[in-house]
């Protein structure tokens, strides 16, 4: 049988499902200066769109599910067609969690899972370009996907998804690989086998000063997961906000 795959599908988009939308949008545009705009939707009380200097930044959508599904960050894949890469997940061993759903003037999203089961959006249709300005303080900067199956979801992306992986480090203590190489990197897999953290997609947030934002988003009622520390791409730390969503913030190592 012919490998089926989809085109290299890379990280293009957040949402953040929350339990407090309002709590969240006070929390989000003081720690990171977003501005909100129910842009296109017919239920502001739903769905926000965070921006900053004049960009898009993410998402931030209500979490209806009553205390049975956590408020968590969703990463988003741009694939050329959604249904394709949903017949490669059944195929390569992954999971569909959401059936394709189209946006009118968007386009069409669907939620699958690796074999693991870590969740991740799928997503074809328009998404905002990177540029120099949207790696500033406050804008996505980076998206990895942390994973004690290492092997078994990293063939997964290569085969249903179409990532070339280019490992950074392969010891027993660190194994790290990135979809693409060096600055044409756009999606980091760590092995966290042996670590006492969950699974599953993490979203980074560029700041200017990583020491002052985790002390701000404690200040606001978030909580320090991991404490600020230098890695070898920046200084960095995973936060939490006040509704239990993990995300991580760094500043970057400047060239």
């Amino acid at each position: 049988m012919p490998v089926v795959r989809a085109e290299r599908a890379e990280p293009c988009w957040v949402d953040l499902f929350t339990s407090d939308l309002d709590g969240a949008i006070e929390f989000y545009s003081r720690l990171f200066g977003w501005e909100n705009q129910s842009v296109g939707h017919s239920r502001p009380d739903h769905y926000q769109q965070a921006q900053l200097d004049g960009q898009p930044v993410c998402g931030l959508v209500a979490n209806d599910a009553e205390g049975s599904v956590p408020d968590a960050w969703m990463t988003y894949l741009r694939v050329a067609d959604v249904h394709s890469a949903m017949f490669a997940t059944k195929l390569h061993g992954g999971q569909r969690y959401l059936k394709p759903v189209v946006m009118p003037g968007q386009g069409t999203m669907a939620l699958i899972g690796d074999p693991a089961g870590a969740g991740v959006g799928l997503w074809q249709g328009f998404a905002p370009q990177d540029s120099e300005k949207s790696r500033g303080h406050g804008h996505r900067i980076w998206n990895e996907l942390h994973t004690k199956h290492f092997e078994i979801v990293a063939r997964f992306y290569r085969e249903a998804l179409g990532w070339e992986l280019s490992p950074v480090a392969d010891s027993a203590e660190f194994r790290y690989s990135t979809l693409g190489q060096g600055a044409q990197a756009a999606a980091g897999l760590y092995d966290v086998a042996g670590h006492d953290t969950t699974e599953g997609w993490r979203t980074y947030f560029a700041v200017n000063n990583t020491d002052e934002s985790a002390a701000l988003a404690q200040e606001l009622g978030g909580s320090v997961i991991n404490e600020p520390h230098d890695s070898f791409f920046g200084r960095t730390a995973m936060l939490a906000d006040p509704g239990g969503a993990e995300f991580a913030v760094i500043a970057p190592v400047k060239n």
